[in-house]
């Protein structure tokens, strides 16, 4: 890989969009190249800066006003429903307390969103990290009865292993990863030639949850919650087969 392509490469790396061979190559690059080191680690810093809360400012009362004049007036559903939300912040006639109560709850829900969105993405530089060499499995077995041993005195708890060979989906082994400020079991399973990171976790006292899908950046990912665990299925296989895939493992693991 060359300097210019890794200047096209740059922020496909950065926003975590890059598959897994040209990322391999990208590191591999950096590894060898200072100069593109460094404007690689200079792009990184500038995003954290930008992300920092001190460099987000409330505008004042009359600019806002300025910009939403100056804004088109929206058209369709979408805009009807832009036109409902400004009309029901801007009615002072709900009162203070039940407006700030509707500013909180819509808040919350953006916050609930974003944060899910950077564990999603987490999860998936992770599925990323561990299709590159070395990185897939810290304990290379098909036995259900070797790998979840393996997990004993490396986490808190045990998770459920179980091999789904029979089905199409094969267990390959299992790795210790860290996802979302914690340790966490990564179980790794294959079908043909895709491959299913199963990440778990202890969640103490979380009640069960349905199983949640997901798409991001060309990944489909499944969550769901039992026996206070936490469970992601990531992979590039299509929705289907990993649904697939998560009903055979939760109905082969339950207790």
């Amino acid at each position: 890989m060359s300097c210019a392509d890794m200047t096209a490469l740059l922020h496909g790396m950065l926003d975590g969009e890059l598959d897994a061979v040209n990322a391999v190559q990208f590191e591999r690059h950096l590894e060898g190249c200072p100069a593109c080191t460094a404007e690689y680690r200079k792009q990184q810093a500038l995003r954290a800066a930008i992300r920092q809360p001190a460099m987000f400012f409330r505008a004042p009362d009359h600019l806002r006003g300025a910009i939403e004049r100056a804004i088109p007036a929206p058209v369709g559903s979408a805009g009807a429903t832009l036109l409902r939300w400004r009309r029901l912040f801007g009615d002072w006639r709900l009162g203070a307390g039940t407006s700030l109560a509707l500013a909180a709850s819509l808040a919350l829900l953006i916050v609930t969103s974003a944060n899910n969105g950077g564990l999603q993405q987490e999860l998936i530089a992770g599925h990323i990290r561990s299709l590159q060499a070395d990185h897939l499995t810290d304990v290379v077995s098909s036995d259900q009865h070797t790998v979840k041993p393996w997990f004993n005195g490396k986490l808190d708890v045990s998770p459920p292993v179980v091999d789904l060979a029979e089905q199409g989906y094969p267990l390959a082994g299992g790795r210790l990863d860290y996802v979302d400020q914690h340790e966490a079991a990564a179980l790794v399973y294959r079908h043909r030639l895709h491959v299913i990171n199963v990440f778990v976790w202890p969640a103490p006292g979380a009640a069960d949850a349905p199983v949640q899908a997901a798409s991001h950046e060309g990944y489909n990912l499944l969550h769901w919650t039992r026996g206070e665990l936490v469970f992601w299925a990531v992979s590039d296989l299509n929705a289907a087969e990993l649904k697939e895939f998560q009903a055979l493992y939760t109905q082969r693991t339950a207790p």
